[in-house]
């Protein structure tokens, strides 16, 4: 399916279709088995994946080596990430729900555009994962996941 992004005309259509059917039929399970709160270490986790899936759906629509790159200097922070969302959620299946739903969700955001526009849209996303290392990547997602939390946008365990 990954390969449909960089495909054109009525596939996009039809990729968004899939995709948020996909959603829908992944979405209950997989908020019913999370937690209702959320540790400082899942937020920034969960920060870093979205950053991780936004590139991968980046990079494929723009047929760019960035987001392999990326996984690759970063291998230490993505499996602490996602061993972090995985504990989050107990459950490898669940993590797996959730990680394929935003993807879905961040094609969905891709549906309907040009390749052009796609990648002119991500330049700076892929710009800057191409400069992240370990520090850099987790400095991120714990900036990012610092304002989520200022903003309210968690519920915190232990309140």
């Amino acid at each position: 399916m990954v390969g449909l992004l960089v495909s054109p005309g009525g596939i996009m259509k039809k990729l968004a279709v899939a995709a948020a059917l996909a959603a829908s039929v992944v979405m209950p399970g997989v908020a019913g088995a999370a937690s209702d709160c959320y540790s400082p270490a899942a937020v920034e986790a969960e920060q870093g994946i979205h950053f991780l899936v936004d590139l991968m759906v980046a990079s494929t629509a723009c047929r760019d080596q960035t987001y392999g790159l990326f996984q690759q200097r970063n291998k230490e922070a993505v499996l602490g990430y996602q061993k972090a969302m995985i504990a989050h959620f107990h459950s490898n299946a669940v993590y797996d729900r959730w990680d394929t739903t935003l993807a879905n969700q961040a094609a969905l955001k891709q549906a309907g555009k040009s390749g052009p526009q796609a990648c002119q849209e991500a330049a700076e996303l892929i710009k800057a994962a191409a400069g992240m290392d370990n520090r850099a990547f987790r400095a991120y997602a714990t900036s990012q996941a610092t304002a989520a939390l200022a903003a309210g946008r968690y519920k915190k365990c232990g309140r």
